[in-house]
């Protein structure tokens, strides 16, 4: 974070605490209930974003070894993402070219072929057909036309990023504009995945991005969690492209910073920072560590989702000092979207289904929600 940005930052949020108030948009925003609950709206934002964008799947980390693999199932889309050799990563559909059946079943680990279990058919880590039992039977094809077929797949700020979409084009530059810049600053490629977790919710998965981009609900909701540690105001919300970055300042910053002069002031000891990728991907920056959260439809249903969230460490290696510590930051961040925002979220999405109206409305103090649904929004108006 630069020196120019924790000055404004510092200057802003001192300002809205100091009026007991938080950044304002001019008006409120109305959300239909039905972009949540109707399975043609939910067709659109498969058909016309989550197979046509980049999408955050893994971090880096995870696949740091030649033949290290990850698969991942998105909406119906199964891929298999393989570092090669020459240190590139290459991803497939997990989609055998006999007979259509699922070739890896393991969520990751390290492997130099994949064999799919129906006939035992076999296929290389860079995805070519290597072994086909009783290869007479087969005369009539040609084995290089037949390997697993390529999704286009991206590495970049420690992170991978997959198009389910086979030819589709990937331009992560274009993707991410300014957001690129900032998710660099993290340095996530120098960190370690300490925890991963995948978890199937009965909700929309717009409510997992929305609970993070306000903190209207963290006084009353998370009273004895997080609520202790971060304001209820004094937020800023910023538009970054089609992405946005949320400044949370934690209790310690008005005490803390308050007599500090403007140039001194180190706003981000005292800040949580949450970083909205489109169209559905939060990183979130801690003063110590990095956390991300991925949501995604579950199939055709619009009130489920599979969320995924992986905890990281500043070091790739955490030393038995240190790990009674991120185990503590895991049991923390888990516990309280698990104990608190989903079970919160799924009242919240059977209230949509239930009848009782036909739209929200996030406040002026939602920022970060006007933001997030705009972008949705325009995007599809544009696809």
């Amino acid at each position: 974070m630069d020196a120019a940005t924790q000055r404004r930052w510092g200057e802003q949020m001192l300002g809205l605490l100091a009026a007991g108030s938080t950044q304002m948009a001019d008006r409120e925003y109305v959300q239909p209930v039905a972009d949540y609950i109707d399975p043609g709206h939910a067709r659109r934002e498969r058909d016309l974003l989550f197979r046509h964008t980049p999408l955050v799947v893994a971090a880096s980390d995870e696949l740091a070894k030649p033949g290290a693999f990850r698969t991942v199932d998105i909406d119906g889309v199964s891929a298999v993402i393989v570092r090669q050799d020459d240190g590139t990563l290459r991803a497939f559909h997990n989609v055998c070219r006999h007979r259509g059946c699922r070739v890896v079943d393991a969520e990751g680990g390290v492997a130099r072929t994949f064999t799919c279990k129906f006939h035992s058919w076999v296929y290389g880590g860079d995805g070519a057909l290597r072994h086909i039992p009783m290869v007479e039977a087969f005369n009539g094809i040609d084995r290089g036309q037949h390997g697993l077929v390529p999704l286009p797949v991206a590495e970049r700020h420690g992170l991978v990023w997959l198009v389910l979409t086979a030819g589709a084009p990937l331009d992560l530059d274009a993707f991410l504009g300014p957001m690129g810049e900032i998710l660099s600053e993290l340095k996530i490629e120098q960190a370690g995945v300490f925890r991963f977790e995948r978890f199937a919710e009965q909700l929309n998965w717009k409510l997992v991005v929305d609970t993070f981009l306000e903190l209207y609900h963290v006084p009353h909701l998370h009273t004895k969690t997080v609520g202790r540690f971060i304001e209820g105001k004094g937020a800023l919300y910023e538009q970054v492209g089609q992405h946005g970055r949320f400044v949370a300042p934690r209790k310690s910053l008005e005490t803390a910073l308050r007599d500090v002069p403007a140039e001194q002031r180190d706003v981000a000891d005292h800040t949580v920072v949450i970083h909205r990728v489109f169209p559905n991907t939060i990183v979130v920056w801690q003063r110590d560590h990095v956390e991300f959260w991925t949501a995604v439809p579950d199939g055709d249903d619009p009130n489920r989702c599979i969320v995924r969230l992986w905890l990281l460490s500043p070091e790739k290696v955490v030393s038995d000092a240190d790990r009674v510590r991120w185990e503590k930051n895991w049991d923390i961040v888990r516990g309280t979207v698990h104990a608190e925002d989903f079970p919160m979220a799924r009242t919240i999405q059977e209230g949509f289904s239930s009848g009782a109206q036909d739209h929200v409305i996030f406040g002026r103090n939602e920022v970060g929600l006007h933001d997030f649904h705009r972008s949705l929004k325009d995007a599809l108006a544009a696809a």
